[in-house]
């Protein structure tokens, strides 16, 4: 019985590793598309965008719905088709890891 305990502590563990290594793993992808494609304006506010080092001006934006940034950067030309656009041609895909990277940060503010 103990033995069993104790192989299904280790496997709790191992699974649980392996989750924050998989997030961990996310996060720095979100990074990089943040740091390739997100960063011009986050970081200085063009474009009215919020300012990722300011904490205040994301108070109830982390609220919002995934489907709505996506609807606003994506759809919407937030992430405009200029062509010195960094984030032009970013996918869902990349917006979801880099908000997700985003949300990371300003959680911890």
């Amino acid at each position: 019985m103990k033995k069993l305990l104790l192989e299904a502590a280790a496997t709790s563990l191992l699974v649980a590793a392996g989750a924050a290594s998989a997030q961990s793993d996310s996060l720095e992808a979100g990074k990089k598309v943040y740091e390739a494609h997100c960063v011009q304006c986050h970081d200085s506010g063009k474009m009215g965008a919020p300012v990722l080092s300011d904490a205040s001006v994301w108070e109830g934006l982390t609220e919002i719905p995934w489907s709505e940034v996506h609807a606003l950067h994506l759809e919407d030309g937030l992430v405009t088709d200029a062509a010195d656009d960094p984030a032009k041609g970013i996918t869902a895909e990349q917006m979801d890891a880099a908000t997700n990277y985003i949300l990371s940060i300003v959680k911890k503010k």
